[in-house]
This record gives structure tokens, C-alpha cells and sequence, in this order.
């Protein structure tokens, strides 16, 4: 086996085929590599095929795997066993699971088959959904189920309330009704197998025997029922080789246990540990970056990442005014680098909530980028903001039939399907739209849910006149208020509810920002906006775009152009896990993989003002920001200095005195960076900046700076370009297109502008 393409420590994984070994890979260090020759070269020491099995954590690395391995060994590796967790549990089950009483033919329930299960329970134990919803009821059984727990074992464990018993009681009516049904949830297929193995020993020593080397990938992600079940399997043999780097375990709150990879070497104090430390993927100066961050946590091993690729560009620190600026901001960074020839694909853009998309998203349809939400949906297609839409479009259509049945039962006010098929059938029959009938529906209808749908009724009525009475902003939050659209979620309190009530109040800020800015404040106009915005050719077909995602979906990727938007305390980290270490420690590894996601550029910013979830707030830097060195920061203060271009120091775009989380000299008092005279000290010199004594004279016509074209930044609305300029001396009107604030005509005698070169 020719192992002369891998590094020297790649090798060393590769090479030692015996007894357990961890390998801490490091982000961009070649894991898939390194295992895939591992696999090869026991195969090229003859072990046979069927002898091998290799856990991953998807279907798509499974494939990749073995794709590799055949390469490398070239014949078919088809009795090896690789694949996820989830199938590699199923090919046992379907063998033996007859042995737990169920058939082979067992079906597998998805999430929607879980919830109608759930609901059942809720109505046959006479129970009120309201106060226990059903997605809050199926995560308590996941995550019990994970943690391999009985029913009865999880009620021991909770606080043994009256809300943990209905949740305890309608976890039994759930398992009853799966084994009646011959059915296993995703869950099941490990927690069955473990049984399985427990319950039926020669069942545990036939796999035994044949598996007698076991690899994992992502060893940091795997839960306790994983952890389990390769414990059982390697017990005897001994031979198991884990990859993973605790410094990327992102997962906590799905229910991995960054214990498995931390206390590898208690489990097994035999252990060989090889560290996969040489980067492949990024610049040093970005690894130096990731490196000094991740060092903060207490709880990791030890590892350094390097490269022989040179320093790279300096990481860009960009503070905004606020987050619009900061998306603007973005937005020219990305033109930029266009003119580079680096294509959209390579570039992606990374925050902490999926909220914070909605500003960047409008962004980049005003500046014609094109971009694809990845790991996530669309602002405005998410269906708790596609709700709050419909509910506003009946209001002012009434016979918008489609946004009637979307809402008519949401949140839930028991008019049940077969209810609105019969008041649709009516409507047909009597040509009547569907809003003329559920304010007086047919006789035919029973008293219960004619009750619910009078309910129904009387709420648009009220929405509607409310419509009349309030100012835009205060009417959306009204409609969340009365429709119970807020409630829904208020009431869950889980991770998934509070993100949905989160883009209910990103809804309402959007309503309030639209408002602010434009002419026609009406909600027919903030409705047109809405639509404009995503009504228009959605980039997904696109063959170039550029990457939003959350820093949760961007793990395993890498882009050339990396952005961290929204590093400020209270959004990145957030105020919920800055008084907690462990949720802090993981919240900085989120970071770190942020940062390692980038090859060649990496982009950071801040908002010292953001408008988020309807609030606004004023934060400062993020924790993580501080924990980089200066060396690798690009002062854009000192740039701007060195074209002769004094930024004032509480000037929204650049880093002020204030909330530069670093030591920065800002020069002597009445001296510019540059030794120059200060701009305060000029008489006729545009406050906050220094111009060279050529560029303006009191005999130079300051209409003969500007020329359409000119790329110019304004105090206030950013970066933008010259459009046209008419008029002379102090009459001069200049037109610039603003990224972030459209186009607008400004005096230019006044106006706080200068002229920047790309």
C-alpha cells in the first residue's frame, strides 16, 4: 500500500492498524483522507471486507468513503460495512428483531407519523395540547430515548410534576401504539439494537466476531446510545479507531456528548492519540486567529493547527453603525472581491440565528447579488412569517381564499379539515368567497364548530378595524398579539419555539423599519415590498451564489471568502450562555469553526446599534472578537489614514475608540494618524476627515472632485456611487446610490462625503 501521499502523521494513523487509537483532526487537516487509507491499507494487510465497519454521520460522507477506499484498493469493498448509524442499525434489526417480538417488515415512522401519534394521545387522554405542545412532547422523547430511558426512568428523572406525568403518560401511549403498529421511530433503530445486543448475547458476539475493526467519524458528535452501542461491538477486539476534534463538537443541545472524545483515553488508557495538525485548507493568519480563540476553553485537547501555505490577508474588522450598515457593508466587500474574478460560490456568509438573514437578505436583492439560504429557509418563506403574511393579506383582500385556509385553524381553534372542506364545497356551490361564508356559514353545520368559526370571524373583524385605527407597526404587533401567533410559541419555551418567536418579532421589526423609511406607510404598501422582495427569480437555480447559513449548518464546508456577521455579545455569544461555562465553551467552538471555514479571506463585523427580534439593542463587541490578537487584524482606521482619509473616531464604519476591543494609537492631540494637521483644526474641511492640500483649495470648484462613477462614503448612509452632479459652487448637488439607503440627492457644499478608491 503506497502511503507516500500522506503527511507524516496521516501516515502514523494509516500505519497503526492494532488496538484503540484517537485521531484529533483538526479542522481542513485531511481526516477523510486519513481514514480512508486506514481503511485501505488493513485491507492491503488482508483483512477482509466484510471484517470492516466505518460509522459516519451521513449518507453523502458514507458514499464518499467507500468510493475512496475502492479507488485505493481497486476492487469492490461492497461487503464492508459503511454507513450512518441509523442503516447500519437497520441491517441488524431487520436480521434479529424478531427476537423483541417485532416483525421483519417493521415499519419506520418519520416525524409526521410521530406527531399524528402524539396527537391521538393528547385526545385520548382527554389532555389540552396548548399546555403541552406536540413538538415540545416528541423532543422530551427523543431526547429520553437518547439517553436510552424508559418512560418510567425519564418520569424519575424529571421533576415528577403534574406536566411530566402527562408527558409520561402519553410516552407509554406512544411506545403501545408502535409496537401495536409494528413501527420504529429514528430513535428506535439504535435503542433496539441495544437492546438487542443486552437482551440476546449470541446476537452481540456474532457482530462481535465480525467486526473486528470499527471506525467513527465526527467521534465528537456521537450521544450515549451511540457511544453504547460501539462499545458493545468493540469490547473483545479492542480495534477501534475514532476520528473527530473535540473543538468542533457544535451539537449539545441535538444531545452529543463531547465526554465521548474528551475521556477517550479513560475508556481505553491503552489508547494511541495522533494529532492531525497541519491545515490544508486556510491561510496561517486565519488558523492563528482560530487557534487563539479555541485556547480560551478549559475543556479540549491540546492542538495547535498550522500551514505551510504563508500568512494570507489580515482578518477585516468591520464596525457598523448598525445592521444595515453592516449588511451594506458586506455587500461591497463582496463587489470587491467580484472585480478579483473570485466567483459567488466561494463565498459565504455566516450568523448565529437564522433571524438575522432577513436584513442581509434584502440587502442583496437591492445590490442584484445572488445568494442562497443553506441549512434553512428564507425569511419570509419560514412558515410562522408566512403565516403572520396571510393573516395580513385577508385583511386587506378578503378574498384572498388561499391565506384564509392557511390560517383559518392557525394556532388551532378546532375547525378541523373535514369542517373547512364542507364551508369550501358551500362556498363553490353558492359562488360566495370563503370570507362571505364563515361570517354566515350553512345551517348543516354542527354547533361546535359553527362556535369556533364565529370565533374566527369576529377576530378578522376586529383585526380589520384595528387595521384602520393603528399605525402599520403597532397594527402587526396587534395582529401577533390577537391571532395568538406570539402565544403558540410563548407558550413551548423549547429551542425550536423561541427561534419561531424570534422571526415573529424579526416580522414586526421589519414592519417598524419599513415605517421609518418609507413615504406610504400603509399595509398594502408593506405587503408590495414584501412580495417584491421574494417574488423575484429565486437564486437557488442560479449557477453562482453566495452562501447564508447559520454557523450551525456550515460545519464540513469551506469557502475562499468567509463573513461572521453579528459578532457582538448578546447575539454571538448570546446573553443565555455567557453566565454558563459550558454553554460558553461551546458557543466559542461554534466560533472556531466559523473561522475555520475560510481559505484565503475572512471578514468579521460588529453592529454597535442592531434592531433584532423588534428591539433594539446597543452591544458591545463579542468576547471572541477581543480573544484575537491585534497582529492579525487589518486596522482599517490606519488605512484610512494612509489615503488621507481621517476617519472621526465615533464615526459608524470604522473602529472608534470606544469600541476598538484593542489597544489602538489614535495619535497625538490635534495631530492626524499620519503626523498631519487634525481635520477638527482645518477651517472649510469636512468635519472628521483630513484631505491632501491638493485635492481642495479655496480656488478649486468642489464639483470638479466628483465625476459619475466615483465610488464616495458617507458619514451616515455608507458606501455608494456617484450618479450625476449638477449645479456649481455652494449650489452643487451631487446623486449617489447608496447599497444600503437607495439613491438620494445631497447637497454637496454639506454633505459629510468623500471620495474612496476600490
Amino acid at each position: 500500500m503506497d502511503l507516500t501521499a500522506l503527511n507524516p502523521m496521516q501516515r502514523l494513523a494509516a500505519e497503526t492498524l492494532e488496538g484503540p487509537v484517537l485521531i484529533l483532526a483538526g479542522a481542513g487537516s485531511g481526516k477523510t483522507r486519513t481514514l480512508t487509507y486506514r481503511i485501505a491499507n488493513l485491507m492491503a494487510h488482508g483483512v477482509q471486507p466484510w471484517r470492516v465497519l466505518a460509522l459516519t454521520f451521513t449518507n453523502k460522507a458514507a458514499r464518499e468513503m467507500r468510493e475512496r477506499v475502492e479507488k485505493l484498493v481497486g476492487a469492490d469493498a461492497g461487503e464492508m460495512w459503511l454507513g450512518t448509524f441509523h442503516s447500519v442499525c437497520v441491517r441488524i434489526l431487520r436480521k434479529d428483531i424478531e427476537k423483541l417480538g417485532y416483525q421483519r417488515s417493521f415499519t419506520i415512522y418519520d416525524e409526521d407519523d410521530q406527531n399524528r401519534i402524539i396527537k391521538d394521545a393528547i385526545k385520548v387522554l382527554s389532555l389540552d395540547e396548548s399546555k403541552i405542545p406536540v413538538r415540545e412532547i416528541r423532543s422530551k422523547i427523543s431526547d429520553a430515548k437518547n439517553r436510552m430511558l424508559t418512560p418510567d426512568e425519564w418520569f424519575q428523572e424529571s421533576p415528577r410534576d403534574y406536566q411530566s406525568q402527562q408527558i409520561h403518560d402519553i410516552f407509554n401511549y406512544y411506545e403501545g401504539r408502535l409496537r401495536a403498529a409494528n413501527a420504529l421511530d429514528f430513535d428506535d433503530l439504535l435503542l433496539r439494537t441495544l437492546q438487542l445486543f443486552v437482551e440476546h448475547p449470541p446476537v452481540l458476539d456474532y457482530y462481535r466476531q465480525r467486526f473486528q475493526y470499527v471506525h467513527v467519524d465526527e467521534y465528537q458528535d456521537t450521544n450515549a446510545a451511540q457511544y453504547e452501542f460501539i462499545r458493545l461491538i468493540t469490547e473483545e477486539s479492542r480495534n477501534l479507531c475514532v476520528v473527530g476534534d473535540d473543538d468542533q463538537s457544535i451539537y449539545g443541545w441535538r444531545g452529543a456528548d463531547i465526554r465521548n472524545i474528551l475521556d477517550f483515553e479513560k475508556d481505553f488508557p491503552d489508547a494511541k492519540v495522533i494529532k492531525l495538525e497541519q491545515n490544508y485548507r486556510s491561510t496561517s493568519n486565519i488558523l492563528d486567529a482560530a487557534n487563539q480563540v479555541i485556547a480560551h476553553n478549559r475543556g479540549r485537547k491540546e492542538k495547535m493547527l498550522w500551514t505551510d501555505e504563508g500568512e494570507g490577508e489580515k482578518i477585516r474588522l468591520y464596525s457598523a453603525g448598525d445592521e444595515r450598515e453592516e449588511a451594506a457593508w458586506i455587500c461591497e466587500q463582496i463587489r470587491k472581491m467580484q472585480k478579483m474574478s473570485i466567483p459567488f460560490s466561494q463565498m459565504a456568509v455566516l450568523y448565529r440565528m437564522h433571524a438575522q438573514s432577513r436584513v442581509i437578505e434584502e440587502m442583496f436583492m437591492r445590490a442584484g447579488i445572488p445568494y442562497k439560504v443553506f441549512g434553512g429557509t428564507r425569511f419570509y418563506d419560514r412558515k410562522e412569517v408566512r403565516d403572520a403574511l396571510a393573516y395580513l393579506r385577508l385583511i386587506v383582500n378578503p378574498a384572498d381564499d388561499v391565506s384564509l385556509v392557511r390560517i383559518i385553524n392557525t394556532p388551532k381553534r378546532s375547525i378541523g379539515d373535514s369542517t373547512v372542506s364542507l364551508l369550501q364545497e358551500y362556498a363553490r356551490e353558492e359562488g360566495l368567497p370563503l370570507y362571505s361564508v364563515i361570517n354566515d356559514p350553512p345551517e348543516s353545520l354542527s354547533s361546535r364548530p359553527r362556535k369556533c368559526i364565529a370565533e374566527f370571524a369576529l377576530l378578522l373583524m376586529k383585526l380589520t378595524a384595528y387595521k384602520d385605527m393603528l399605525p402599520l407597526s403597532e397594527f402587526v404587533e396587534k395582529m401577533l398579539t390577537e391571532t395568538g401567533l406570539k402565544a403558540q410559541f410563548e407558550i413551548e419555551g423549547n429551542e425550536e419555539a423561541r427561534t419561531r418567536l424570534e422571526n415573529l418579532m424579526e416580522f414586526a421589526g421589519a414592519a417598524r423599519e419599513f415605517e421609518a423609511q418609507s413615504q406610504d406607510k400603509s399595509l398594502e404598501a408593506f405587503l408590495e415590498n414584501v412580495s417584491l422582495v421574494t417574488d423575484l427569480d429565486r437564486q437557488e437555480d442560479a449557477p453562482q451564489y453566495v452562501t447564508l447559513m447559520t454557523l450551525h449548518s456550515a460545519k464540513g464546508l469551506e469557502y475562499e471568502a468567509v463573513f461572521l456577521a453579528g459578532m457582538e455579545e448578546g447575539v454571538f455569544p448570546s446573553m443565555r450562555t455567557a453566565m454558563e461555562e459550558k454553554r460558553m465553551e461551546e458557543e466559542r467552538r461554534l466560533c472556531y469553526v466559523g473561522i475555520t471555514r475560510a481559505r484565503k479571506r475572512l471578514y468579521l463585523s460588529f453592529a454597535r446599534r442592531r434592531m433584532l427580534f423588534n428591539q433594539i439593542t446597543h452591544n458591545p463587541p463579542s468576547p471572541f472578537i477581543k480573544e484575537i490578537p491585534d497582529r492579525l487584524i487589518l486596522d482599517e482606521w490606519a488605512v484610512a489614514a494612509q489615503r488621507g482619509l481621517r476617519p472621526e473616531p465615533d464615526r459608524p464604519g470604522m473602529i472608534s475608540r470606544r469600541d476598538r476591543p484593542r489597544n489602538l494609537s489614535f495619535g497625538a492631540p490635534g495631530m492626524s494618524a499620519t503626523g498631519g494637521p487634525s481635520a477638527l483644526n482645518i477651517p472649510g474641511v469636512q468635519k472628521g476627515f483630513v484631505v491632501p492640500s491638493a485635492a481642495r483649495s479655496v480656488s478649486s470648484p468642489v464639483s470638479a472632485l466628483y465625476k459619475a462613477g466615483d465610488r464616495v462614503r458617507h458619514r451616515k448612509f455608507g458606501e455608494g456611487t456617484v450618479q450625476e452632479v449638477k449645479g456649481s459652487g455652494a449650489d452643487t448637488r451631487v446623486t449617489i446610490t447608496f447599497i444600503a439607503y437607495g439613491t438620494k440627492e445631497l447637497s454637496l457644499s454639506i454633505a459629510p462625503i468623500v471620495k474612496i478608491e476600490d
